[in-house]
């Protein structure tokens, strides 16, 4: 399958990794499907159009009218039960600790049998997921381990030395992608979180070590089935905050370690992007933590994407209201594309894209108990 996502050569100039990956197998042309969002790009290409916008909500569908406002309702994110739970979620992080060795053992060891029971039951819960369905389902598996610290199972003091336990743990996630695989023939499956930055873009020993684990478990097969990967590109901070300004960065860095994780495959595999509505921080690492993200940091952001080639994206949400809220997606994405509007006209009346922006919306809906799960 050719790629949905575009990298400009230019966009990219002083990555000279991500240059070399620009002509690896898979990075195509195919246009993404269906109704195209409203054009902000003018002739001069000042302002970039914006990449497709998909949404995806946990175990279900969105509800609301989203073609009305160009995002498509084409997405499912799949959470790890659905192929067999090893941890109880409603433990506390230390209890799921404190029986870590136990969980892993039995999510290395579980049949395929299992696999295949368990993902029944869940299409019996969830019948509005046909096995027939051509929409991308976004594979979230966490527990115990998810690809992003695959690292801490390698050997070696550089973490570069593939142990049994890494090649077991590999197997372990390349079979519940065959189950899916088979279940839905004509999905579009993709791996939540592979390729995923830090949230200021640094290069640290940590990081280094993250992309390469997962370049690693690329070469042994274990994305043979799927057809992409999904970075998170999520919303980590808030103006106020000084990792704010480490978007373009971190935006970066995501799209260098994707690059590099599809072209160790040695088959297509494209690279779709996951944003998010809420700022995705823990309380004192960001002043917006856990709270609706700014909009017009949003929006520099889909701009940036789109300068860099990327043609769709997907925003995940647990449940139809935004975290902690009663605020409706539906209607944070309105406000985003009032924006996107905005600094268009204001282009192209000879004005600076945000000259003429809105101020930030303040939430229409007060907030109201939290309601969503844990976001992926």
């Amino acid at each position: 399958m050719a790629t949905r996502i575009h990298f400009r050569r230019e966009a990219l100039y002083g990555l000279a990794a991500v240059l070399l990956l620009l002509a690896a197998p898979g990075l195509g042309d195919e246009k993404p499907a269906e109704a195209k969002p409203p054009a902000t790009a003018t002739p001069d290409g000042t302002v970039p159009e914006w990449p497709m916008i998909s949404l995806a909500l946990q175990d279900q569908y969105a509800t609301g009218n989203l073609a009305r406002i160009g995002v498509l309702n084409d997405a499912w994110c799949m959470s790890e039960y659905a192929v067999g739970a090893v941890t109880d979620h409603r433990l506390s992080r230390e209890e799921r600790m404190a029986l870590h060795d136990e969980s892993m053992k039995l999510f290395i060891e579980m049949p395929r049998s299992k696999m295949e029971s368990s993902l029944e039951r869940y299409l019996e819960i969830h019948p509005q997921l046909s096995r027939k369905t051509t929409r991308t389902i976004i594979i979230d598996i966490e527990s115990p381990v998810q690809p992003r610290d695959f690292w801490r199972y390698l050997g070696g003091p550089d973490h570069d030395q593939i142990t049994p336990e890494f090649t077991n743990i590999v197997n372990a996630f390349a079979r519940r992608y065959s189950v899916i695989r088979d279940a839905f023939p004509n999905a579009t499956l993709t791996v939540f979180s592979m390729g995923s930055p830090d949230s200021m873009g640094r290069e640290r020993d940590i990081e280094k070590s993250r992309v390469r684990a997962e370049i690693l478990a690329a070469k042994m097969g274990m994305l043979e089935n799927v057809n992409a990967i999904s970075p998170e590109v999520y919303e980590r901070f808030g103006p106020k905050d000084p990792g704010y300004k480490q978007m373009k960065r971190a935006t970066r860095q995501a799209m260098s370690h994707s690059l590099q994780i599809v072209k160790a495959c040695g088959r297509p595999v494209d690279i779709i992007v996951l944003m998010s509505l809420t700022v995705y921080n823990a309380p004192g690492h960001s002043s917006l933590a856990l709270k609706p993200a700014d909009l017009n940091g949003l929006a520099d952001r889909l701009e940036y994407l789109a300068s860099l080639g990327v043609k769709r994206v997907i925003f995940w949400n647990g449940r139809d209201n935004l975290e902690n809220t009663q605020i409706p997606v539906v209607e944070r994405l309105t406000q985003l594309r009032e924006i996107q509007q905005e600094r268009a006209r204001a282009v192209e009346t000879g004005g600076s894209p945000k000259d003429d922006a809105p101020p930030e919306p303040p939430p229409s809906s007060s907030p109201g108990p939290a309601t969503d799960p844990p976001g992926p």
